[in-house]
């Protein structure tokens, strides 16, 4: 069967770079299964080995005409399903348009990822109604502030909504993006797989006896919907009971550092952090790791006390399956989809996500219980190792496009 992927990959150095689900759906797919990845950047066409030996085309879009290129892609190879991923993207809307002026509607699926909608609601949740409205002189220099980037996603959110209500088949993973997708769309076939996690992360194990006590891993940190601001102001509440609390995050922005220089490429929110840190003397307790490779952040997750996943929404965050997998007792936010991963006190603490008080408490829980930070770690590691099980999923996902090229057993 042929397969056409649409997705925003890039080559860089002789290797393929794209979402690690596209990538895994890559090198474990049976062989039989004959893909092709479209992308609508720029970039020279190329058919690629990859590691396990399986070749694939990589097409790339011109740069004058990314949807002729696409119809040209589909007239070419004509795949049997052809699956989008993401439908928050900007090309979205469009690939499913010439997919249908091809005849391929019927034969295409969107795969859920963020969810525009969802982000544009809760982008700025607990920001300031002054910060979310300010200008700095990075925002001026780039046109947008927090308000422009939130009215950027409800734009994108309306051509998603305007994709989901076009697509036959939509490809999600939790309860968030179903009831999107069947609010949009009530006749659309909704078809649940799994995701499948980065190779390094499916070994090692997060010990209590070699973390760095008090230590908190977060993932991203800078802009406003992963709710850093609300983790601020919980380890402030905390740092006197435990003076050697620390937040470790990754992701570079050089939020601590107050020269000129640095002051003038801070974005609204940036500086908003910079002010809650100042105010809550949070300077000696932050410690910025800067981009990370998949090994760096396998190290940065078996070093932490726990695991803090702070966002005012999310869908199927990678980040919290990493961390379960590995067995890092895990606090999160209760918003999106979170509730369909994990359960609340048996593999994961969940909270109110503007309660920062509650995450205090329950981050306290873990550094005042060790035995407890290793219960929860391993019933989360349990849950993960089901719910992203490399074969299980993989077979799903193939069940799928079957569905998707009308050819089910």
């Amino acid at each position: 069967m042929k397969l056409m992927f649409i997705c925003g990959a890039k080559i860089q150095d002789g290797e393929l770079i794209c979402a690690s689900w596209i990538k895994s759906l890559i090198l474990y797919m049976d062989r039989a299964y004959e893909i092709t990845v479209f992308s609508p950047q720029t970039g020279e066409s190329t058919v690629m080995t990859m590691e396990n030996g399986r070749c694939v085309a990589v097409v790339f879009a011109g740069t004058q005409n990314a949807e002729g290129s696409l119809a040209a892609c589909l007239k070419k190879e004509t795949p049997d399903a052809v699956v989008i991923f993401g439908t928050e993207t900007p090309y979205t809307l469009s690939s499913l348009q010439i997919c249908e002026q091809e005849g391929m509607l019927g034969s295409t699926a969107l795969f859920a990822q963020g969810l525009a909608s969802a982000c544009a609601r809760h982008y700025a949740e607990g920001v300031p109604e002054k910060v979310i409205r300010r200008w700095t002189l990075r925002d001026i220099l780039r046109r947008e502030n927090i308000r422009v980037e939130q009215r950027r996603l409800e734009r994108r959110a309306q051509d998603e909504r305007k994709a989901m209500e076009k697509a036959r088949f939509l490809i999600g993973r939790t309860s968030l993006d179903k009831a999107i997708f069947q609010a949009a769309n009530p006749s659309g076939t909704y078809l649940k797989c799994g995701d499948v996690l980065r190779p390094s992360f499916y070994e090692g194990e997060w010990q209590q006896k070699s973390c760095e006590k008090h230590r908190i891993f977060i993932s991203q940190y800078y802009y406003p919907l992963k709710g850093f601001h609300y983790l601020l102001e919980a380890v402030a509440s905390l740092k006197e009971k435990y003076p050697d609390i620390r937040i470790a995050a990754a992701g570079y922005n050089p939020i601590l550092d107050a020269s000129f220089r640095n002051e003038t490429k801070d974005s609204s929110y940036i500086r908003y952090l910079k002010s809650l840190i100042r105010t809550y003397g949070l300077e000696e307790h932050i410690e910025l790791l800067g981009t990370l490779t998949q090994e760096e952040m396998k190290r940065e997750y078996l070093r932490a006390n726990v695991f803090v996943l702070p966002s005012t929404i999310e869908n199927s965050p990678n980040s919290l399956a990493e961390a379960m997998m590995l067995g890092v007792p895990c606090v999160v936010s209760d918003v999106g989809g979170v509730a369909d991963l994990a359960d609340h006190r048996t593999q994961a603490y969940l909270y109110p996500s503007s309660a920062s008080y509650i995450l205090a408490y329950d981050i306290d829980r873990i550094f005042s219980d060790p035995n407890e930070a290793q219960r929860l770690g391993k019933a989360g590691r349990e849950r993960a190792r089901k719910e992203y099980h490399i074969e299980t999923n993989i077979k799903d996902f193939e069940k799928a496009v079957r569905n998707i090229a009308g050819k089910s057993e």
